[in-house]
């Protein structure tokens, strides 16, 4: 491998020839006249002195960083090429008719999912995508659409509508990170920024017809560049702001990025406030705190009919930071906490699609959000996800939960700072005394900067989501809940799903929690539970809902050994309330006992040992019983000459 000397040397790592070469033309073509970008097989890199000369060392993605089998040495970066689909394709897209399911195929089930999520963070939600993969079966009939990224090989040769939008091409991320490491010249990171999202900008004006028919234009817009790694204002020839994204925000201290139609001017400090960035250049700005200097770069882009446009961006990546304030406090389990998009949800119930598919809507907007529901029903876990969904999800996620009387409105006001360009969740909003109903509503309506008039420099840039338990409203109605806080939070409303009402999820949950206890995929709830348990799980009410469930999992899991588990195995709880209700007569307990111990017992064999414990009946009465016994669940009466058994539940009678 023949290297010029130039600032760096970089070695990209791949198992697949088309992508080594693919990324090196692009990365070349990017940064060639600073960096030298050689390529090597993934199954070739068999000795550490093959890497002996390169400072960095790029992997597609960041499992097969993790997996590689050679130890580098700690002097060489190690980096993972952060990838997204070609915004190019995003007006062939939106031509699939809304509300379709789309087959989406890759490679392997980790890109085929990064995808879907990359699309649906675009604002691509009008459709139902179903990952598909090697190893996954063509079972959805009903498909007629299919997306791939660079793999149309692999899908089902059924469908007839197949759009390949390439593969996915190297992030913005990537190349910052390239550049700050390797300390290439501000100029070339600015070209790079510029080039970058002129192309996506282009890319949504010039499809502006076909984006109309699903999603207003400017709203795919604001996702798209509300998603980028770099701060982004957009202002017109007045000079004033038709968008700016929160990493811009952040890195002028702003409390808000809610500066539309505000001169661009007013947004910088001061001492800038007369200069006109109405052309092409690089500005050096001195933050306020007279200490930090930002490089802003200014782009004047025209489209076709339009008055020209100013983008002001801040490439550099070390300008970028932000910090992530986690939830400690998770309402259900940790796999429910931690999924990052809605797609990883295990539920086939239609309310609860149709439960995701609106939150993923609301998610690209900042409106107030009420979630209501009963407990148990991952109601914070829908937050969480909402926030990992929308543009604020490098940016704090905060619980006011249970607020007591002595709840401050300076503390309230800290808690909005801390939170500020995140998301703020009031947990058992309806709970709330009254007292604090009307400081918020005082605190709300005052200093919330999104939705309500507010001093300019009170402003707090933080989206609200109340949680709440079935039909606040009707609070309001008794009084017991504020009519004006009532309003202020319920712009967009969720409601979720108690597992009652989607009981074809609970065996794809029961085998979801008994993984993650026994870490074995062959333990499932078929193979550990008897008929009569497994059935009663099924029917159960679960008035606690998740959290029912997944304790319920946990209790059985603990009492399994090597045979299944009956109902006699539930907590003592449950096996009391089965029981509360059950009243047999002396004849039926006598019966059930009988066959207790007389498995597969007849008719006649049953009168007879009833006669000899001097019990007579006759057969007419001896059919009813067994009838009233069957029908309770407590004796199993086979036809012909099967006789009959005793259930388990029937067990569980005569132990009480």
């Amino acid at each position: 491998m023949n290297r010029t000397q130039k600032l760096g040397n970089v070695l990209i790592i791949s198992s697949r020839k088309r992508m080594l070469s693919e990324f090196q033309s692009y990365l070349h073509s990017v940064l060639g006249e600073y960096l030298t970008f050689n390529t090597l097989l993934r199954e070739q890199a068999t000795d550490p002195s093959l890497f002996r000369g390169y400072q960095c060392v790029l992997f597609p993605s960041v499992r097969a960083m993790e997996t590689f089998p050679l130890t580098l040495d700690s002097s060489i970066l190690q980096l993972p090429c952060d990838r997204v689909f070609n915004h190019m394709f995003l007006d062939k897209i939106i031509q699939i008719p809304p509300h379709e399911r789309v087959y989406l195929v890759n490679d392997d089930k980790y890109s085929t999912l990064a995808i879907i999520s990359q699309l649906e963070e675009c604002g691509i939600t009008q459709y139902d995508f179903v990952p598909f993969y090697p190893g996954c079966k063509d079972t959805e009939s009903d498909i007629q659409f299919a997306i791939t990224a660079g793999e149309p090989q692999l899908v089902p040769s059924r469908i007839p509508n197949v759009l390949d939008i390439g593969n996915r091409i190297i992030d913005i991320s990537t190349i910052l990170q390239l550049c700050e490491y390797f300390n290439i010249p501000l100029q070339t990171v600015n070209r790079v920024s510029r080039n970058y999202v002129n192309q996506i900008l282009h890319t949504v004006k010039t499809s502006e017809t076909y984006y109309t028919n699903y999603v207003q234009t400017e709203q795919l817009m604001q996702v798209i560049l509300f998603s980028l790694p770099i701060g982004i204002c957009l202002f017109g020839a007045d000079g004033r702001i038709q968008f700016m994204n929160a990493k811009f925000a952040h890195a002028f201290s702003l409390p808000s990025s809610n500066f539309e139609g505000q001169p661009f001017s007013e947004c910088l400090p001061p001492a800038y406030a007369d200069t006109a960035f109405d052309r092409n250049g690089d500005w050096t700005i001195l933050l306020s705190d007279q200490k930090t200097q930002i490089t802003l770069s200014v782009l004047s882009m025209v489209f076709p009919d339009t008055e020209p446009v100013f983008l002001a961006f801040l490439p550099e990546s070390r300008s970028m930071e932000m910090s992530v304030s986690k939830d400690e406090k998770t309402e259900e389990s940790t796999f429910f906490a931690s999924s990052r998009t809605f797609s990883l949800s295990l539920s086939h119930a239609d309310s609860v699609q149709n439960l995701m598919a609106q939150a993923r809507h609301l998610a690209l907007f900042d409106f107030p959000i009420l979630i209501q529901g009963e407990s148990g029903t991952q109601r914070r876990t829908l937050a969480r996800a909402i926030h990992n969904f929308s543009r604020r999800h490098h940016y704090p996620f905060s619980v006011l939960h249970s607020p007591g009387n002595d709840l401050t409105e300076a503390s309230l006001l800290r808690l909005l700072a801390e939170t500020n360009h995140g998301t703020l969740v009031l947990s058992q909003v309806d709970r709330f005394p009254l007292s604090i109903q009307d400081l918020l509503v005082n605190v709300l309506t005052n200093v919330h900067g999104n939705f309500f008039s507010a001093p300019e420099t009170r402003r707090f840039d933080v989206r609200i989501i109340a949680i709440a338990d079935d039909n606040l409203y009707k609070k309001v109605e008794k009084g017991t809940f504020l009519r004006e806080l009532f309003h202020l939070l319920s712009a967009s409303e969720l409601q979720t799903v108690p597992i009652r009402r989607r009981r074809e999820d609970i065996p794809d949950l029961l085998n979801y929690f008994l993984l993650q206890f026994f870490h074995n995929t062959d333990m499932t709830c078929d193979r550990i539970f008897s008929e009569g348990l497994l059935r009663f799980l099924k029917e159960y009410a679960y008035p606690g809902n998740i959290h029912e469930l997944y304790n319920l999992s946990c209790s059985l899991f603990t009492r399994y050994s090597s045979h299944k588990l009956q109902l006699s195995d539930l907590p003592t709880y449950l096996r009391s309330r089965q029981m509360a209700d059950v009243s047999l007569t002396a004849l039926q307990y006598q019966v059930l006992s009988f066959v207790s111990t007389h498995p597969k017992a007849g008719r006649l064999a049953i009168k007879n040992g009833l006669a000899d414990g001097e019990t007579f009946v006759s057969e007419a009465a001896l059919r009813t019983v067994l009838g009233e016994l069957s029908s309770a669940g407590y004796l199993i009466v086979h036809r012909t000459k099967g006789g009959c058994e005793i259930s388990e539940l029937g067990r569980m009678v005569l132990e009480k």
